[in-house]
C-alpha cells in the first residue's frame, strides 16, 4: 500500500490537532529528555501514555509500518517518524513509551514476528516494556556483557547478573534482556523477553543529578525465563541489539534542542537583538537546521527499504554536542537566575545523560570511523 507522504501528513496533522489536546500532560514540556518527575505523579503520567497509546491504536496512528495483520497500515516506517514528527508538536507524554514504542517494537517485528501478542500489547498501550542492555562493568560496550543465561533441559532458561541505567523499569511491566549465553563477545550474546515481575527480578532507584529517578539498576537472580522467551535466534542478540539501536536513531530530532525555548527567553529578558546574543541564538539555530538535514536522510534510506544507516551515529553526536552549546548558553545567559530556574537547570544538569543515552560519543565516532570513513576497526 502507498499514500502520497503529503497527503498523509496532513491527515496526521488534522487528526493529532483534533485529538492530542486531549491527552497533554501537566505543565510546560520539559526542555530534557530526563523529565523531573513527582513520584507520587508517575503512575498518572505513565498511564496517561498509555490511555494516549490506547487512543492511537484504535484510530490506526499507532504504528502505520505494521502489516494490517498486527493492527498497523502496511505503510513505510519512514510514515512513523513522520507521525512521530507531527505528534512532537503537542505536549503528550510519549516519551515514558520511547523504548517500548521505537525501539523494542520494530525489533520484535523484525525477529519475533510469532510473538504477537506481546506486539499488539505494545501497540495497544497495554504493556510498557524496558531495555536492559548497559551493565556496570561494560558500559556501551555490548561485546563485554556478563549476565549470563543458561539453557536448562527442559529448554527453559536462568538468568543471573545486573543491569544499570534502566529507564522506567519500576513501572515496566516487560523487559528486553541482552544477556550472555555463549563465549565471551559478540558472538555469545543473545536477546529475551522477560517478565518483570519473574521472582528474583530486583529494581533500585537511580537519583539523577536533576533530581529525577527514572533511571534503575536491576538486579537478576536465577530468573526463570520460559522456552520461548528469546528475541530473535540464539546467538545473533548481537544483530537483535544493533535493529534496535539503528531505529533509536531515528527518535534523535533537531526539536530536541531547545532553540525557540532560548529565542523566548532572551526576548523575555530584553536581550534578543543584542549582537552576542543574535549570534549565540544563530549558532543554535544552524545546529538545528544541520540535525534536520541528517534525520532527512535517514528517513530517506528508510522510504527507500534501507536502515537509518551511520548517519543516525552522525547525528546522535550532533545532538550531544548541540544540546550541550545550548546548555552552554543558557547559564550565559540566565546567568546565576539558572540556579533557582526549574527548567534551565535540569537542562544544564541532563546534557551529559544526552552524550550517554544510546550509546557514548565513542561508540558514536567507532560507528563513524569504521562505516562511514572506512577507517580500520581497532585491535
Amino acid at each position: 500500500m502507498t499514500v502520497e507522504p503529503a497527503a498523509l501528513r496532513a491527515e496526521a496533522a488534522a487528526w493529532l490537532r483534533e485529538h492530542a489536546p486531549r491527552f497533554a500532560a501537566d505543565g510546560p514540556a520539559p526542555l530534557s529528555p530526563f523529565e523531573v518527575v513527582d513520584e507520587a505523579r508517575e503512575p498518572a503520567l505513565i498511564e496517561l501514555a498509555r490511555r494516549w497509546q490506547r487512543h492511537k491504536f484504535e484510530a490506526g496512528w499507532a504504528a502505520l509500518s505494521l502489516p494490517a495483520t498486527l493492527g498497523g497500515r502496511g505503510l513505510s516506517q519512514a510514515d512513523d517518524v513522520m507521525f512521530t514528527d507531527e505528534e512532537s508538536r503537542y505536549h503528550v507524554p510519549t516519551h515514558v513509551l520511547e523504548v517500548t514504542t521505537r525501539m523494542v517494537l520494530p525489533t520484535l517485528v523484525h525477529w519475533s514476528p510469532e510473538k504477537r501478542a506481546s506486539i499488539e500489547g505494545i501497540i495497544s498501550g497495554r504493556e510498557v516494556w524496558c531495555q536492559l542492555f548497559s551493565e556496570p562493568d561494560a558500559g556501551s560496550d555490548l561485546a563485554a556483557l556478563r549476565t549470563r543465561a543458561t539453557r536448562q533441559r527442559d529448554g527453559t532458561w536462568t538468568v543471573t547478573g545486573q543491569k544499570v541505567w534502566t529507564s522506567w523499569a519500576h513501572l515496566a511491566q516487560r523487559g528486553y534482556l541482552l544477556a550472555r549465553t555463549g563465549a565471551d563477545g559478540h558472538g555469545g550474546l543473545t536477546a529475551f523477553e522477560l517478565d518483570m515481575a519473574a521472582p528474583g527480578v530486583s529494581i533500585r532507584r537511580i537519583r539523577q543529578m536533576t533530581g529525577a529517578s527514572t533511571f534503575n539498576e536491576v538486579f537478576l537472580d536465577q530468573v526463570p525465563l520460559p522456552v520461548g522467551a528469546p528475541i530473535g535466534p540464539v546467538g545473533q542478540g548481537w544483530a537483535v541489539a544493533m535493529t534496535t539501536l539503528m531505529n533509536e536513531r531515528l527518535a534523535v530530532g533537531a526539536d530536541q534542542i531547545p532553540y525557540d525555548e532560548l529565542r523566548a527567553e532572551a526576548a523575555r529578558r530584553g536581550r534578543l537583538h543584542q549582537p552576542d546574543v543574535a549570534a549565540g541564538l544563530g549558532a543554535i539555530r544552524a545546529r538545528r537546521i544541520v540535525l534536520e538535514q541528517l534525520r532527512r536522510q535517514m528517513v530517506r534510506s528508510v522510504r527507500r527499504g534501507g536502515d537509518p544507516g551511520p548517519e543516525g551515529s552522525a547525528a546522535k553526536l550532533f545532538l550531544a554536542e548541540s544540546v550541550f552549546e545550548a546548555a552552554r548558553f543558557a547559564r550565559w545567559l540566565i546567568g546565576p537566575d539558572i540556579v533557582v530556574d526549574d527548567r534551565w537547570s535540569q537542562l544544564a544538569l541532563a546534557w551529559p545523560g544526552i552524550k550517554n543515552a544510546g550509546g557514548t560519543d565513542e561508540v558514536q565516532k567507532t560507528i563513524i570511523a569504521n562505516r562511514i570513513l572506512g577507517l580500520p576497526k581497532e585491535g
